[in-house]
């Protein structure tokens, strides 16, 4: 490639992080080589820019790559490039987040397709186009906000009924084609069962060896700080948050492991996702312009996958996503939702086995519900904090230092948050979950 061409290739400058070297014009070439077999690729040149804003990822850095190649050919990539921040980079390879992102988008989601999929195509994610782990654990995918997919605000309060019934339309399917597939033969089993059995906690994490269950006990910390004098917190739902102190996050790891000893055998096993809140979603409308038109989400960040119950999927989801009138008021209507496409997905894969009842759908919620308090306490205020330059937000700086006490102080001192987590802990106080 002559000198010029190499100066065209040259990402544009990115003022924070610009693109690593090793994501040049030459992987690049390999990657269209690779997912366009039927063209000889000649790359012309490329842009990047970085894809998220500060607080909309904690465990990476996202670049938006925009290949120019065969004279007059664009393709729009997104490159995934995992954080090498110790704490963060540790945690990633303990959980095993980058080869469950890369086997889930590259190998399963297509078959969940074809699993639940009839008159009309059901996508999941986007396409993994590359993956490696040298120089840094990468993945590059097709852009989805090429397809018309974007983001939605996390600092709009949440989401309305319409987003929120596309999330359970599509997990109910999501969960109905995991089923399906484990229900082919021992080895899908086997399979599930080893690389998916666990999501952010594994057996005997504590606060020392696990920033996820540090973030939530420092949650409940600040919250029983910034709260002492809420007159609208009622002070026995204060206390008793108080005395949970103690255990709340070894309460935190139980809740959110797939085996519990101290729970009955669940009613039955799913796929989760593990992390379905609004940042992991992409949502695509008929009117770029009105939100009102919302038509298909698909999720991102498969790095927390786990066999387990659906209880941790819908749990999680239905206290992170929903805007607070939503949450307050149709939750039943949501899980219904969710059930019927759960049963949907199950008939179109040819389930043989029985259906899980809508009663089983409350029982696994029910059992997880304690996840409810930590998503209150602890991701709430994160979910619904205004973007501000007063504070950077990454991982490090939610768990450790002067950073941490800040951001925390501000996202806790929220009007919508105030709004949100009231009604949640009452809700939990006249369940006895403080208790």
């Amino acid at each position: 490639m002559s000198s010029e061409s190499e100066a065209a290739c040259r990402p544009d400058a990115v003022a924070e992080k610009p693109l690593p070297d090793f994501l040049d014009a030459a992987l690049l070439h390999y990657i269209l080589d690779e997912n366009l077999p039927d063209e000889s690729i000649e790359v012309d040149s490329f842009t990047a820019t970085i894809a998220t804003e500060p607080g909309d990822n904690y465990s990476s850095d996202v670049y938006r790559i925009v290949v120019h190649y065969n004279g007059s050919k664009v393709i729009p990539l997104v490159a995934k490039i995992m954080s090498k921040d110790p704490p963060v980079k540790e945690f990633g390879e303990r959980i095993g987040a980058f080869m469950k992102e890369v086997y889930t988008c590259r190998n399963l989601l297509p078959i969940f397709s074809e699993i639940v999929s009839r008159a009309t195509r059901i996508k999941f994610g986007a396409h993994c186009a590359y993956a490696t782990r040298d120089p840094a654990d990468t993945v590059v995918f097709q852009d989805l906000k090429a397809l018309g997919y974007r983001m939605p605000d996390r600092t709009r309060g949440g989401l309305d009924l319409a987003h929120c019934e596309l999330i359970m339309r599509k997990i109910g399917l999501f969960h109905a084609a995991s089923m399906v597939y484990v229900a082919r033969g021992p080895m899908e089993r086997q399979l599930f069962t080893y690389q998916y059995s666990h999501g952010m906690v594994q057996p005997r994490d504590n606060q020392s060896n696990n920033p996820a269950l540090k973030m939530f006990a420092n949650g409940l910390d600040t919250f029983l700080e910034v709260s002492a004098g809420w007159p609208e917190l009622k002070r026995e739902i204060w206390t008793k948050l108080k005395a949970l102190q103690l255990t709340y996050a070894k309460r935190c790891a139980q809740c959110l492991l797939t085996e519990r000893p101290d729970q009955p055998e669940v009613t039955f096993r799913v796929l989760n996702h593990g992390d379905l809140w609004t940042n992991n979603m992409m949502f695509r409308y008929e009117d770029a312009a009105d939100e009102g038109t919302v038509r298909d989400v698909l999720f991102v960040d498969y790095q927390l996958g786990s066999y387990g119950s659906p209880g941790l999927d819908l749990v999680y989801c239905l206290h992170n996503c929903p805007q607070f009138e939503v949450r307050e008021s149709s939750t039943d209507r949501l899980l219904r939702l969710y059930h019927e496409s759960l049963c949907e997905g199950l008939s179109n894969g040819g389930y043989k086995q029985s259906f899980p009842t809508f009663d089983d759908v409350l029982k696994e919620y029910e059992r997880h519900e304690f996840i409810g308090l930590v998503s209150g306490l602890s991701m709430l205020p994160i979910i619904l904090m205004e973007r501000t330059d007063e504070v950077k937000l990454t991982m490090g700086n939610l768990v450790d230092g002067e950073q941490a006490v800040k951001i925390r102080n501000i996202q806790y001192q929220g009007k919508q948050y105030r709004q949100s987590v009231i009604p949640i802990l009452e809700r939990f106080h006249a369940k006895g979950l403080l208790d």
